[in-house]
């Protein structure tokens, strides 16, 4: 885990716009047996302080070491879920966020979150329509705390019934304070980051 740290850069953390899961259809990247044959976690983005479903607009999100570091989300889209392919010759994989905040000053590396995923493969028989492939028991997780909170194993045992098993909570300002006048109209506030910024242990 990370450890707490005292920054003068929170002055510089502004807004970051999070939609609500109701306005977006689906989730970002493509699934199903008859694509990819195989068992793909799916994994949803949440507003710790709410525990309400959220979509970001502008993270780049991807394997770290995947071929060509491809990503599973473009910054642009919005997403409120991916699903995350687990590699099967090894033990564990490492998924990067990058937030492309360039307004906000978020877009510096430095805020990336790496999230670590560690699990046991096996040979799993789905159906005759699908039939072989690996599924995973998620034995732990590692993240750092930058911008994310925690992450949340629903169900350990990753198959290929479409089921979002992972969450991650993303720390979000609370709003501010009520109005002492409620006759005069206020400017509406918008979901921020936390302040609660801490640094970022290996994942």
């Amino acid at each position: 885990m990370s450890r707490p740290i005292e920054t003068d850069i929170l002055a510089r953390l502004a807004v970051v716009m999070l939609i609500p899961l109701g306005l977006l259809a689906g989730s970002c990247n493509t699934s199903g047996c008859t694509d990819n044959h195989s068992a793909l976690p799916l994994m949803g983005l949440y507003d710790y302080a709410t525990g309400q479903s959220v979509a970001l607009d502008s993270i780049d999100f991807g394997g770290i070491g995947a071929p060509g570091d491809s990503l599973l989300v473009h910054s642009g889209e919005k997403c409120s879920q991916v699903y995350l392919p687990f590699r099967d010759n090894t033990n564990t994989t490492s998924f990067l966020i990058h937030y492309d905040y360039k307004l906000q000053g978020l877009d510096d590396p430095a805020f990336d979150d790496i999230i670590t995923f560690h699990y046991d493969v096996e040979p799993y028989f789905a159906s005759s329509e699908c039939g072989a492939m690996y599924r995973y028991v998620i034995r732990g997780v590692d993240y750092t705390r930058h911008l994310v909170d925690s992450v949340a194993v629903v169900d350990s045992v990753i198959t290929n019934v479409e089921m979002e098993r992972i969450k991650v909570f993303f720390r979000m300002a609370a709003s501010g304070p009520e109005e002492e006048n409620p006759g005069e109209d206020t400017p509406a506030e918008e979901d921020t980051p936390s302040e609660d910024i801490r640094e970022g242990g290996d994942a």
